[in-house]
């Protein structure tokens, strides 16, 4: 597992430090967007498996802080689901003409199906860029101290087929839990 996470942290890593030098379009990334998921997770700890809808955004304060938030509702195998919300402040710098880096220091609070609730911070770093016309990639660090503590490293892509609404794809590899989502995000 662990020779898996390098590897794809090496990709997302290539992918994330090209994303300013090979695009095509010269859009700024937005922080301003609302988005829904279909997340699929497995957590190491119960051997659970679960999945549910996930809501997410954020919102620009100004050129450079931003707010962002996420609730999900997930459920499973083996009585095992959860309720979790997140809120947080964020920084990000333009890294180039297209893309951005960028920090966040979220409070996230989970409330599991079977068990008591937990909450805790997070923190996460992360680039996002414009690899093609239509088609933002995003690479990020990320690490949960709810429960035994998570450390995921996350990537995914959006592709616009309108300049407000994409489809989304990511994937984040942790050290207690893993996920796959799949959705649409519109900017605002």
């Amino acid at each position: 597992m662990k020779n898996s996470i390098k590897k794809i942290g090496m990709l997302i890593a290539v992918v994330g430090l090209t994303a300013s030098t090979t695009t095509m379009a010269a859009s700024r990334i937005s922080y301003n967007y609302a988005g829904i998921q279909f997340v699929d997770q497995d957590v190491d700890d119960y051997d659970c498996n679960q999945d549910g809808l996930r809501l997410n955004g954020s919102l620009e304060l100004n050129d450079d802080f931003f707010v962002v938030g996420a609730i999900s509702d997930v459920s499973g195998n083996r009585g095992c689901g959860s309720e979790a919300i997140s809120a947080g402040i964020g920084y990000q710098t333009l890294f180039g003409a297209d893309s951005s880096i960028y920090g966040a220091l979220s409070f996230e609070s989970i409330s599991p199906d079977n068990g008591s609730s937990d909450s805790g911070l997070v923190a996460a770093a992360g680039i996002r860029g414009f690899i093609l016309n239509n088609l933002e990639a995003k690479a990020e660090i990320a690490h949960h101290t709810v429960g035994d503590g998570n450390t995921v490293l996350g990537g995914g892509v959006a592709y616009w087929f309108a300049p407000q609404v994409a489809v989304t794809g990511d994937v984040g590899l942790g050290t207690e839990a893993s996920e796959i989502g799949v959705g649409l995000r519109l900017n605002f």
